[in-house]
């Protein structure tokens, strides 16, 4: 099932705790712009179409006070492929997540090449 945005609080995430609840997404800039604006889903362009969306939804991050916690989360969650989280678009995150793990001395996996028979 594909995870939407209709709200900063509709990400997909069953805390497994009490303590691991995202708390941090009730003061996400993009819950103001939701309820108080009614506006179209800007976090989530159409594929291949993002523009002036995007542009929107990261001058939206920009000025949230936690926009670090979203990017983090959303680093931290492999199934969030799509939309834009702490400012950044699926392709920045992408980067993001192989500069991490190469500054870890994580390598990179690669796809084996299947053997002709």
């Amino acid at each position: 099932m594909p995870v939407t945005r209709g709200s900063a609080s509709t990400v997909k995430h069953q805390p497994s705790t009490h303590s691991d609840v995202v708390d941090w997404r009730e003061k996400a800039a993009c819950k103001d712009y939701y309820e108080q604006l009614k506006k179209k889903d800007i976090f989530f362009p159409p594929p291949g179409k993002p523009g002036s969306q995007t542009d929107a939804a990261v001058l939206v991050c920009s000025s949230c006070p936690v926009r670090e916690e979203c990017l983090e989360y959303a680093l931290d969650k492999k199934e969030l492929t799509d939309g834009i989280f702490g400012g950044k678009t699926p392709a920045e995150r992408k980067w993001l997540h192989k500069r991490r793990q190469a500054a870890a001395g994580i390598k990179p996996k690669t796809r084996r090449k299947r053997k002709k028979t």
